[in-house]
């Protein structure tokens, strides 16, 4: 297979990533799957650096790299890149391209580019204030401690995928795309991209309802599900009363952005007041002290909530 035929989808999670995917590739020349996150299954060779493990993988890199300068007249990069593409082979099979939709992609979009430099690359945003408003109703999220799951695709992806964006606008195997856009002006969106990818277009593809090539265990869980829309319908709106438990988090969400970047991001206005927040805070320091779901990460909670409106956390947590 070549890479020419292979095309990247990459958002933020609860981004539409779905939603474009079954559009892209309700064809007979495309195939799909649900989230196949084949590449970051081999990030301890892509990007180390976002790896933890029992053993350590600092000393695996490094012994790996003398083991590479070693025999340096073989071409690792090469035989590694094949070997990846041969991964996709059941996808290609009486198909022309392959749609690999795995959001958290932007986690190694460099890493992408590099390796596969012929290969297509969609980056679609979403405002992130309504990624995160998405992830509580979706999810069910009900605490600052479950969100923490999160806490990468919340802080890092935007400004990760608008870096990525900026440094590529000249390469054109990079296509930039906002959900808003697509959602209000799917026909015209979906005409370019299919342009841009170089598959006849027939409005034909709109219909998507006999598409099952992207269902699956990952990705939406209501575009993969077989309940009727009433139901889905009902499902959304028992979990939209549970955003009014985090406005205030919602608040030092915007106010992490900040105004001039959402505007550079996406042209996003928002509706939160933006402000520094005690849950935002609390939030932020989850994330710095690495607090986990063990009983002594438990206990450290409990006594941080109970008392964080009355203490300054030491600035070494932040």
């Amino acid at each position: 297979m070549k890479e020419e035929n292979l095309i990247f989808i990459i958002s933020q999670p609860r981004s539409g990533s779905t939603y474009l995917q079954n559009l892209l590739s309700n064809n007979v020349e495309t195939n799909t799957c649900s989230e196949p996150w084949i590449l970051l299954n081999f990030a301890n060779q892509l990007k180390p650096e976002l790896l933890q493990a029992t053993f350590d993988i600092r000393l695996t890199v490094n012994a790996y790299k003398h083991y590479q300068n070693k025999y340096s007249d073989f071409n690792f990069k090469e035989n590694q890149k094949q070997f990846l593409l041969s991964l996709y082979e059941p996808m290609f099979k009486d198909y022309n391209f392959v749609i690999d939709k795995t959001p958290r992609y932007w986690e190694i979009l460099d890493e992408i580019v590099v390796l596969f430099p012929k290969s297509k690359i969609i980056i679609l945003k979403r405002n992130p204030i309504n990624v995160l408003k998405s992830m509580i109703k979706t999810w069910g999220i009900t605490s600052l401690e479950k969100m923490y799951d999160y806490k990468r695709d919340l802080l890092i992806a935007p400004k990760k995928m608008h870096s990525f964006c900026i440094e590529q606008e000249n390469n054109t195997n990079v296509y930039s795309l906002k959900y808003e856009d697509l959602v209000s002006d799917t026909t015209n969106k979906i005409k370019n991209l299919y342009e841009w990818i170089g598959i006849e277009y027939d409005e034909s593809i709109l219909d998507t309802s006999m598409n099952q090539k992207y269902k699956g265990k990952y990705g939406d869980p209501y575009q993969n599900s077989n309940s009727d829309g009433a139901n889905r319908l009902k499902d959304r709106q028992e979990l939209k009363n549970k955003i009014e438990n985090f406005e205030d988090f919602l608040n030092g969400y915007v106010n992490y952005f900040g105004s001039p970047f959402l505007k550079e991001y996406g042209n996003y206005n928002f509706d939160n007041k933006p402000c520094e927040t005690v849950s935002f805070k609390y939030f932020m320091h989850l994330n710095r002290c690495n607090i986990k779901s063990d009983s002594f990460s438990k206990d450290l909670v409990n006594l941080l909530k109970k008392y964080y409106y009355k203490i300054r956390v030491s600035k070494h947590f932040y």
